[in-house]
């Protein structure tokens, strides 16, 4: 018996992708201590930062690439940052883990830069989307 392929939309891809962002975050940061296992990015000096940085700008390109009519870029920093002081807080009463001030600053900062940068992401998947490869090049030897 042969299985259907599956033919998934860009559209239906985001947002997929971002409701797994937005569960991702809350899963990651509400992980006992014990459990969390952290990247090599953390063993710098302020890699912890950096992570929360990478992650909530990631989250914000891939929920305002999923919803641009529902979520714009203010309504994305006014949604994710509460989200963001919620979970943070919410890490007073995880075991092993803690609140920072500078972990949420990093994570209200990488919210901002996905926000600010969401018009150029949009851009760059349509254009990814839209050409052809061999227009791609011809457009190149033109130069």
């Amino acid at each position: 018996m042969r299985l259907p392929a599956l033919r998934a939309s860009l559209p239906t891809v985001l947002r997929v992708g971002g409701l797994a962002c937005v569960i991702a975050l809350a899963v990651l940061s509400l992980l006992p201590g014990k459990e969390f296992v952290r990247t090599d990015i953390a063993k710098l000096g302020y890699g912890k930062q950096i992570e929360h940085f990478i992650a909530y700008l990631g989250a914000t390109t891939v929920l305002g690439l999923a919803y641009p009519a529902w979520l714009r870029p203010r309504t994305l920093v006014l949604a994710l940052i509460p989200y963001a002081g919620i979970l943070e807080i919410a890490q007073i009463y995880v075991p092993g883990r803690g609140a920072s001030v500078m972990d949420f600053s990093a994570s209200a900062a990488g919210i901002a830069a996905g926000a600010l940068l969401l018009p150029l992401a949009s851009r760059a998947l349509a254009l990814a989307f839209t050409l052809n490869p061999a227009t791609v090049a011809r457009a190149r030897r033109q130069r």
